[in-house]
């Protein structure tokens, strides 16, 4: 390995090789320790737990018996007070001001939060957002399902086994979007000057040599790379809306590692893909995939079509003084895991509910946006004043995510350092002002108002 070694990082991945004449060998990284934790009753945010320093980590699968789950669900749906909720629907309407109605008196009487509000419906995934200029109100219309506890206590579908929709979400995504904050994101990398230092290292130990040497090398390499830091912005780092980006951009990692299987026929890991050709740099990220948005002229109905997200890739090289810059290029391995996750980013939603999740964060904030440029009736807080306003309806509070600790394996060819660091972004403001007129009308009984009482109601059933 030659003095001039340059260490190139990712978004998603650092890799540092050693002499290829060098066994392959395990090497442990750092794990953080401790507990996640939000206040409402609610768990920790899907897999992953946040301790006392903030740092991140993946919890343990505990899967619940089976006649504990049977209780579980069935204590759960004697909550839902309306039994057409369990029911599977291609087209489920919210409206935003019914909704908000229908907390301002749920708050009245109670400050918990009844599951049906919690998982708004069911809600799965949001495919119109419906302007009602005479009703000063706003619907949302996708699909949904019966929601309950699933084998490992996560809330999921009854019958698609995805998250459903969560209110809290919703709040934070529209609070976000509608004050202007139309990018959200996060970015999990290491400091300068840890890749400073870890430059200097490999310089110094750039020789071949034993096995048990190469182990104790990677080994410092992890702990000299550190923990990762999490940043955020777009939204208050405390919320489950944040939780969940972080969430999901760990576990495309610990794919890309190797360290969870996909369970997807068609994606290897990125270990599997690496070839043994010095070092490489990769940055891989979340970005919205979304097809233009339909509307009509009247810029009252829009239509969302698209698999929601989308993993890009470039490589990026460090300086000395740990700066990342672009490279010139991409080594095809990089390319190819993207191309991968994308291709079957669909399958991957509906066997991770982290990604599942994901694609419904990206709905919600689109919706915020979409609301937020074409909303012309006044403030929307003055329309919406449950769901706009924290004092009236405090957001969910969790540990804020500060670090991600470091991780190191090895590939059979050689040896390899990977350290966990990588993103997430959602431009909702830009994919909002992709629209084309398509003379796109709602479905049937969503453009008309709520029936009588209902914040929530499947069209096909309420005329």
């Amino acid at each position: 390995m030659c003095d001039t070694l340059k260490i190139l990082l990712c978004c998603a991945i650092l890799v540092i090789s050693l002499p290829s004449n060098v066994p392959a060998q395990q090497a442990g990284g750092g794990n953080g320790n401790g507990n996640g934790n939000g206040n409402n009753g609610n768990q920790n945010v899907g897999g992953i737990l946040i301790d006392a320093d903030g740092i991140v980590r993946t919890s343990p699968t505990r899967r619940i018996s089976r006649s504990e789950l049977k209780d579980l669900q069935s204590a759960f749906t004697e909550q839902l007070s309306d039994p057409t909720l369990i029911e599977q629907n291609e087209a489920r309407v919210l409206s935003l001001k019914q909704l908000d109605q229908a907390l301002r008196s749920s708050l009245a009487k109670d400050p918990e939060i009844p599951p049906a509000i919690a998982y708004l419906a069911g809600l799965q995934r949001i495919d119109y957002v419906v302007i009602d200029v005479e009703q000063q109100d706003i619907r949302l219309v996708g699909p949904a399902e019966g929601f309950g506890p699933g084998p490992d206590g996560q809330i999921l579908g009854n019958t698609t086994g995805r998250p459903p929709m969560k209110l809290d979400d919703l709040v934070v995504a529209l609070r976000s979007t509608i004050s202007g904050q139309n990018e959200i994101g996060v970015s999990i990398d290491p400091t300068n000057e840890n890749l400073s230092k870890l430059q200097r290292f490999v310089r110094a130990n750039s020789s071949v040599t034993s096995t048990s040497s190469a182990q104790r090398r990677i080994r410092t390499m992890a702990t000299i790379l550190g923990n990762q830091q999490v940043s955020i912005w777009g939204v208050p780092d405390d919320s489950h809306f944040a939780l969940a980006l972080v969430e999901a951009d760990l576990r495309m990692k610990r794919i890309a590692l190797g360290l969870d299987p996909s369970r997807v026929r068609g994606i290897s890991s990125h270990l599997a893909l690496l070839r043994p050709q010095g070092n490489s740099l990769q940055r891989w990220w979340f970005m919205p995939l979304y097809e233009p948005i339909g509307t009509n002229a009247e810029k009252t109905v829009f239509a969302i079509k698209g698999q929601r997200a989308q993993l890009m890739a470039q490589e990026e090289i460090s300086d000395a003084t740990g700066d990342r810059s672009a490279s010139a290029v991409t080594r095809k391995s990089t390319e190819r895991f993207a191309q991968q996750f994308t291709a079957h980013f669909e399958e991957l939603a509906a066997r991770h509910p982290a990604f599942a999740e994901l694609q419904s964060l990206y709905d919600l904030a689109l919706a915020g946006a979409l609301i937020d440029q074409n909303w012309d009736r006044g403030n929307v807080e003055d329309v919406f004043p449950v769901l706009m306003q924290d004092a009236r309806l405090p957001k969910e509070v969790y540990s804020p995510p500060r670090f991600v600790a470091s991780k190191s394996t090895t590939k059979k060819a050689g040896g390899v350092l990977l350290g966990l660091v990588g993103g997430v972004t959602i431009d909702a403001g830009r994919v909002a002002r992709d629209v084309r007129d398509e003379g796109v009308s709602a479905l049937p009984g969503t453009e008309s108002p709520a029936p009588e009482g209902s914040w929530w109601w499947n069209p096909q059933e309420s005329r």
